[in-house]
């Protein structure tokens, strides 16, 4: 800049006239202020600078002009000399770049505030630093000149320094995510932020080693870090210092579980779980993630300072191993029995996955009859009515129970309190509350009337229900009056009947029972649910005591005789003998009584002061010869014809009103708070669920009713009229198309699709039909896959035509694969023999390590003697296996079809080519049960079970011989849902999940065998191993709706099989084929082409053959 023009004012002036109006009169205003505090020498350099600017190029007058309008105010804050030095910057950045210039020219102004002359220099020099001759660096660059004023607000120069360093360091890698990172680093910085020089510091780190991490952890830092106490976040940053560079590890994923955690936790606990985790980061850093993925489940079982003995019991275990981090990981990750143990033993609260099998056995024991025990969360997920709840509830098929129990300071009683909540469910199946029927008559003689009454109006009636309990609470007089509170009468009329049950059946149950009850009596009046009720409302909570054992008579004023006629009422459900046992029905008819007297009190709001009225006690014997006035059929009908709008009175001694349903003005009724032990009972759904699981018999029908398939229609009406049913809330982003109770109606459909009779422990799902003549699919969702399928017509592959959904069995019964292996001991003992003989020397175990897989017990005990003696100890106590010589991945792909469910002794069994389903998907699901009916009770052996035998056998051998395996079943329905079940990863351990797993192996659809394999292909190919093997066990063809051109060619589906079975020998992959279909050599020829297969004639010969067929395939 040395070169300066040197013309006078007078010059210049005429020369700016050559360029736009607004330079020449800009230059003349600044020139008036600086003439008078600039001397003529520096006046004249800071002109003809201008000039010069402005001369550089076509569009350079527009630097010129933001040089000129912001000289007066820079002048201000600066010397003469660092003033010349500003203006020969402004020169300087033009000759680059105009743009980048008027920024900086433009926030010079207020940057000058904050910036202390001597920094200019090194300012420009940083910022400039960012530009590289590009469009996007030079955004970027403009970007930091015009931040400048609102960064340096915050931070100091310093800090700019390293914030321009770190920018400089991010637009190596992206100029947009620079740019992006820069406007997020603004929003943080506004908010008061304190750890300036630690965010930094870790924008470098990361940029550094994982710059794609950037952007998450910044959205992480501005929505949630920033706004902890600044003590969190200085704890947080020393935590992502130690952690950063772990092997796998994202900073973001540590931020996000943090605040998750932390959002989850109690606040006052906020502390100390930051110091637990940090001591956890300090001291074992590679089980932090399972430390905080771990805590919400700990802090349900755990208080906090039970919580810090677990975690420094994880922490001496890191110390006390040194080197070896693993047991401390499988502790932190709840895996090591260590873990699990310390965690009962501290802990009063009761985990229900500690104690589910022990549930499931108490519930059968109770019923006689297999019962699933599963968490509450569980059907909350299926959002079939179900709203979120830590409430005890039952579908019919299972009952649910809450994750945790931590009611009381005692494990055994809050055990307890699990077999309350377990046998109120379990009795409500038992005792038939979901199988109520309008054509059976009440025990109680004296409900004859009512029975009649409300089976003439069903009779009579057009009007279509899904279930026989809503075709009376919805469809009959008088409850159709107020479905609402029909529903909520019915409910507690029948959990009090199934109460006094239990009280009478299970009397080692009853005095804990008794005192639960009594603490839910006492938790409603400490609530003061009395408190801004109703006068409806009150009275029906009054009633609701009653249930619950409370002695307390006092009623809302003008409702004594109505109260002690209904306690007569519900006390005839209470008179049980084994001869007199009252049933569902009979507490439908004493809902009816109810409902009539109570729906007649207004739903007034009741003065503060008003008195109360005191009804008297009825005493057991004085039922017999009360009086019923529902006996009588004339006042009965007269309530009907009341509560319909006819011209009838509501019953002796009963106000009547003018021939009109509606009440007078009155407040919305709202329901009583549920009863917890009593959990979350929904007849009409719980009815609807429960006849679903019943293909044949009675157990569905009235008496000389046959089954009727639901109806769409009937299920719509379910949804929108049935109290059960709770919807999600309508995300704002949805589609106004798509509201809460088309997605329940989706679910519900798919539900009841799903409540197959066989297959009782398991059920796979039933995504939305799509057309086989369609085009390619998309996997949309997590865990879908898409695949080609092969034309053998066209000689060619269709594109993404299948869609894979890979989804993780849930745990069983990890008896089962103990019992297997105890039932066939003779056998295990055998293949373990070949096995030893099998296994190379190379690959036993190599003993006397200094580290190894596991301690060898033999050399560590010799280690303990010596050290004991005063000898040095050897430190060669650990043993692993030398993989060297052997390096084998087997993939084992279960066929779980429906077919699977026959009788592997069944002499009838129908050839597996009569396939016959129906393309219909509604129609299916009606031939798929029927396929699957004679399991309801079944006493034999089915092919599922051998498979399942086979495969525990398998697994046992696989355990010993070390080889890397993975276990996958398939089934589906149609090309858009081809179901692939993950029972245990090629890279995971074997555990009790996996065994349990196995156990929940069952029939499922049909068997589209392509997509499956090419999975499973890519599976193996991503598993490292020089050899790779495919084992697929089958009972018959592949088939499935629509799989070939036409949907009835056979050979299309073959072929398809076919071709994946080659892609994976082209891949590298050996297989193999195993099938117990006699006919299979029909189409095996075809299928399996020159690989090797087998058929065997005989399945009972599954278990045995399997390990041995292995044994000779991956030699």
């Amino acid at each position: 800049m040395d070169n300066v023009s040197k013309f006078t004012s007078e010059k210049i002036k005429r020369l700016l006239k050559a360029y736009p109006e607004d330079l020449s009169k800009k230059y003349t205003e600044s020139r008036k202020v600086l003439e008078t505090k600039l001397p003529e020498e520096i006046l004249s350099q800071w002109e003809n600078i201008g000039l010069d600017i402005a001369q550089l190029s076509s569009r350079s007058w527009e630097p010129a002009l933001s040089y000129f309008a912001a000289s007066a105010k820079v002048q201000q804050y600066l010397p003469s000399g660092q003033f010349l030095g500003w203006c020969k910057s402004g020169f300087n950045l033009s000759k680059e770049s105009n743009k980048i210039s008027e920024s900086f020219l433009n926030s010079s102004p207020q940057t000058m505030i904050r910036l202390r002359p001597r920094y200019i220099e090194d300012w420009v020099t940083r910022v400039t630093k960012l530009y590289k001759g590009t469009w996007k660096s030079t955004n970027l660059t403009c970007k930091l000149f015009e931040y400048t004023p609102i960064i340096l607000e915050t931070l100091s120069f310093d800090q700019f320094c390293k914030l321009a360093d770190f920018m400089e360091i991010l637009s190596n890698r992206s100029y947009d995510l620079a740019t992006e990172i820069l406007e997020s680093s603004l929003e943080i910085y506004s908010l008061n932020f304190q750890d300036i020089d630690e965010l930094i510091h870790l924008s470098v780190l990361i940029t550094e080693n994982d710059w794609r991490d950037i952007k998450p952890t910044y959205e992480v830092i501005k929505d949630q870090i920033s706004k902890l106490p600044n003590a969190h976040t200085k704890i947080t940053f020393d935590m992502t210092r130690r952690l950063h560079g772990l092997s796998g590890f994202k900073i973001s994923d540590f931020l996000q579980l943090l605040v998750r955690t932390l959002s989850l936790a109690n606040k006052n606990d906020n502390d100390q779980i930051l110091h637990m985790t940090q001591q956890v980061v300090n001291n074992v850093p590679v089980a932090t993630m399972d430390f905080l993925n771990n805590l919400p489940r700990l802090l349900d079982t755990l208080d906090i300072d039970q919580l810090d003995q677990w975690k420094s019991q994880g922490i001496r275990l890191a110390i006390d191993q040194d080197t070896n981090t693993s047991p401390a990981t499988q502790f932190f990750k709840l895996q090591s029995k260590e873990s699990q143990d310390l965690i009962d033993r501290i802990s009063s609260s009761v985990e229900l996955s500690r104690i589910k099998d022990l549930m499931k056995l108490y519930c059968t024991a109770l019923s006689g009859e297999d019962v699933l025990v599963a968490g509450s969360k569980n059907i909350t997920e299926k959002n079939i009515g179900w709203g979120e709840s830590d409430l005890a509830t039952s579908d019919g098929k299972t009952i649910y129970l809450p994750d945790v129990i931590k009611r009381y300071n005692k494990k055994d009683e809050n055990f307890n309190f699990y077999k309350v909540l377990a046998s109120h469910q379990q009795a409500l199946t038992e005792y038939g509350s979901y199988k109520y029927d309008h054509n059976i008559e009440p025990v109680n003689s004296k409900s004859k009337a009512i029975f009649k009454a409300l089976l003439k109006q069903i009779n009579d009636s057009e009007e279509e229900h899904a279930t026989r309990i809503a075709k009376v609470l919805r469809g009959s007089y008088p409850f159709k009056h107020d479905p609402n509170l029909a529903d909520d009468i019915f409910s507690l009329v029948e959990e009090y009947r199934v109460d006094q049950l239990i009280l009478k059946k299970y009397p080692g149950l009853r005095k804990f029972y008794k005192k639960v009850q009594l603490e839910e009596l006492t938790n409603r009046k400490n609530k003061d649910e009395e408190n801004g009720k109703k006068r409806r409302e009150l009275f029906v909570e009054k009633v609701l005591r009653f249930t619950l054992g409370d002695k307390d008579r006092h009623v809302p004023k003008g409702t004594k005789s109505k109260f002690e006629d209904i306690v007569r009422y519900l006390m005839t459900l209470s008179r049980i003998s084994d001869d007199n046992i009252k049933s569902v029905e009979d507490s439908m008819a004493v809902s009816f009584r109810l409902f009539s007297l109570i729906r007649d009190i207004e739903n007034e709001e009741i003065e503060s002061d008003e008195p109360q009225d005191e009804a008297e006690e009825i005493k057991d014997e004085e039922l017999d010869d009360s009086e019923d006035k529902f006996e009588d059929e004339q006042i009965v009908n007269d309530m009907i014809s009341y509560f319909s709008g006819g011209d009838g009175e509501p019953g002796e001694g009963e106000e009547s009103e003018e021939n009109s349903i509606n009440p007078p003005e009155e407040g919305e009724y709202q329901s009583p708070d549920p009863v917890e032990y009593q959990g979350d009972f929904k007849p009409e759904l719980g009815q609807l669920l429960t006849e679903m699981l019943t293909v044949s018999g009675d157990e569905m029908q009235g008496e000389g009713e046959e089954m009727e398939g639901l109806t769409q229609e009937q299920i719509e009406e379910l949804i929108q009229n049935s109290p059960d049913l709770e919807t999600k809330e309508s995300d704002e982003n949805q589609e106004m198309t798509e509201t809460p109770n088309q997605e329940l109606l989706e679910n519900l459909m798919k539900e009841l699709k799903n409540r197959d009779v066989d297959n009782t422990s398991f059920s796979g799902g039933e995504p939305t039909h799509v057309d086989e003549d369609g085009g390619p699919l998309e996997a949309k969702e997590p865990d879908t896959f898409t695949y080609d399928e092969w034309d053998f017509r066209d000689v060619e592959y269709k594109p993404n035509w299948c869609l894979l959904h890979e989804k993780k069995l849930p745990d069983g019964e990890a008896n089962f694969y103990r019992e297997t292996l105890t039932n066939n001991s003779n056998l295990v003992h055998q293949i373990k023999k070949q096995f030893e003989l099998f296994v190379p020397e190379q690959y036993r175990k190599q003993k006397r390590l200094e580290d190894g897989e596991e301690a060898d017990l033999d050399a560590g005990i010799e280690a303990l003697i010596d050290l004991r003696s005063g000898v040095t100890p050897d430190e060669k106590i650990y043993w692993r296996r030398n993989k060297t010589e052997r390096s084998v991945a087997v993939a084992l792909l279960i066929d779980m079809s429906a077919s699977t469910a026959e009788a592997i002794d069944d002499s009838t069994k129908s050839s597996s080519d009569d396939w016959g389903a129906p393309d219909d998907p509604v129609e299916y699901m009606v031939w798929l049960r029927s396929r699957r009916a004679e399991g309801l009770r079944r006493s034999y052996k089915r092919i599922v079970d051998v498979e399942k035998e086979g495969i525990v056998l398998m697994v046992n051998s696989l355990e010993m011989l070390g080889d890397d395996y993975g276990i996958y079943g398939f089934s589906g329905y149609g090309r858009e849902n081809v179901e692939f079940y993950t029972i245990k990863d090629l890279d995971e351990k074997f555990n009790d999940s996996i065994s349990g797993r196995i156990d929940r192996i069952a029939p499922l659809h049909a068997t589209r065998m392509g997509p499956a394999i090419r999975h499973t292909i890519t599976k193996l190919e991503d598993h490292e191993a020089r050899s790779k093997i495919l084992f697929l066990v089958t009972d018959g063809r592949p088939q499935d709706r629509g799989y070939s051109r036409e949907g009835v060619e056979k050979e299309y589906a073959v072929y398809d099989t076919r071709q994946a079975l080659i892609e994976a020998r082209q891949k590298g992959i050996t297989p193999f084929c195993l099938t117990v279909d006699k006919s299979g050599h029909d189409y095996l020829k075809t299928m399996m082409d020159d690989l090797p297969y087998e058929v065997l004639s005989d399945i009972s010969m599954l278990p045995a053959r399997l390990p041995e067929l292995y044994r000779k395939i991956s030699t």
